[in-house]
Formats: structure tokens, C-alpha cells, sequence
């Protein structure tokens, strides 16, 4: 795969998609996940997570539900394989699904979420 194939399918996808290094950094973002997530411009040099974590430090909630989706992210990372959890993100539950895509000799988290209804 190439990191054009990746962008392409992520653009194609309805539900908001993130590309992240191994470490966390936002590689690449589509317009849903701009649109309906992600609400700040962050640190380009600091993982996702915890530029929400820091970001919220005003209210627990967020921040503690940022803390456990490191804790799932760590958990992915150990075991490396495909994962379908339940998450929060800001007030909301969601169903997200990491998986680790390989570009060149490189390999990227890929993290799908779908709102729960």
C-alpha cells in the first residue's frame, strides 16, 4: 500500500478516520474526523491523546475518558492486533476500530469511529 492508497481510502470512508504514527502523532485526518472530532489544532509533535488530555484539564470527564483511550492504545500496541472497543470521546460513545497499516517499512495506526446510536 502507498500512503495515496491509504489517504484515498480514508477520504472515502463516512466515518471519521485517523492515521497516526506508532507514537501517536496525527499523520493524516479526513474531513469527518476534522469535522466531528477533532475541534483544535493541538501540537503537530504530540500524540492525539494527549494533546486532548492536556487540553482538557478543566474538565475530568474528557480527560479521564482521553486516559483510558491511551490505555486501550497501549494495549493495541502490545498485542498488535485488530481491536473493536467502546470508547468516549468528548460526551459521546463510540466504537473504534485500530488496526496497524503498513506504508513502506513503516507502520501507522489506522483508527476508524463510528458513533454509537
Amino acid at each position: 500500500m502507498t500512503q495515496n492508497d491509504i489517504f484515498t481510502f480514508m477520504d472515502s470512508c463516512p466515518q471519521p478516520t485517523l492515521l497516526t504514527t506508532i507514537d501517536g502523532i496525527m499523520v493524516y485526518a479526513n474531513s469527518s474526523y476534522k469535522e466531528q472530532i477533532y475541534f483544535g489544532q493541538g501540537d503537530k509533535l504530540t500524540p492525539v491523546i494527549d494533546n486532548i488530555i492536556e487540553s482538557s484539564r478543566s474538565e475530568p470527564l474528557i480527560q479521564a475518558n482521553a486516559l483510558y483511550c491511551k490505555y486501550l492504545e497501549s494495549l493495541f500496541l502490545k498485542n498488535k492486533k485488530t481491536t473493536i472497543k467502546k470508547e468516549l470521546f468528548y460526551y459521546k460513545q463510540y466504537v473504534t476500530l485500530r488496526t496497524i497499516v503498513s506504508i513502506g517499512c513503516d507502520d501507522y495506526i489506522l483508527l476508524m469511529i463510528s458513533e454509537e446510536k
